[in-house]
């Protein structure tokens, strides 16, 4: 009876023994959960303000971005005005770099605020009017030549400038590709305004100094852009 309750009591420490053991090996063979935070972004603008952006996530709701913008087109047509032709020559010329900050202020959507400075190396637009059709004046007949061209220009020259606006997407999106838009404005000083005028034409430039008053609240660059996002890590 004695060797019986012994062997009972044996095997139930081997059962207690082998459980413990087998418990303590599965809970460590569990694998351990790794949360993988995405910081490193890119993102391509595509509007008011073209160029890259390059982003680093400071926290899940805010990335700070690096960014530069450059754009220039070259006008060359011909249009009417006050019922004679007009050949329009010039350009728009831009380039820029910033630091801006991205908000996210809900977890779940990819609203967003921005804002941040922007030093403006180029913001240029520059016009020469000059007609191209003769020009009859009472009994006397002008040449294009004759008659000379206007030159038109307004440079916001070289500053620092705030800016702000709202959008959606993530310039650290989610997914290894993400799409957006922004939408917001640059405050910047009132521009310089130039006007000349050539030969018939020189009297265009007694109004430079009406056209620069009429141009004082000229300090608002919009900022209207499609966003193509890529995550880099």
């Amino acid at each position: 009876m004695k060797t019986k309750t012994t062997s009972s009591l044996l095997l139930f420490c081997l059962c207690l023994i082998s459980s413990i053991c087998f418990g303590q090996d599965t809970t460590l063979a569990k694998p351990t959960k790794v949360k993988t935070t995405h910081k490193l972004g890119f993102a391509l603008n595509l509007g008011t303000t073209p160029g890259i952006d390059i982003a680093y996530k400071l926290s899940p709701k805010v990335a700070v971005r690096l960014g530069f913008s450059y754009f220039k087109y070259n006008v060359n047509s011909n249009t009417n005005t006050s019922d004679e032709e007009v050949n329009l020559a010039g350009d728009v010329d831009m380039a820029m770099a910033g630091l801006s900050f991205e908000y996210h202020p809900f977890k779940k959507s990819s609203f967003k605020l921005f804002g941040g400075a922007s030093y403006i190396d180029k913001g240029k637009v520059s016009v020469v009017v000059t007609p191209t059709g003769t020009y009859t004046f009472g009994s006397t007949t002008f040449t294009p030549d004759e008659i000379g061209n206007v030159k038109f220009s307004v440079d916001y020259g070289k500053k620092i400038a705030p800016f702000a606006g709202i959008g959606f997407g993530r310039t650290i999106p989610k997914s290894r590709i993400g799409f957006g838009f922004e939408v917001g404005t640059y405050y910047t000083q009132s521009p310089v305004v130039t006007l000349t005028g050539e030969k018939r034409l020189s009297s265009m430039s007694e109004q430079q100094a009406k056209v620069q008053e009429n141009m004082k609240d000229w300090q608002y660059w919009p900022i209207v852009n499609l966003r193509l996002a890529v995550r880099l890590d």
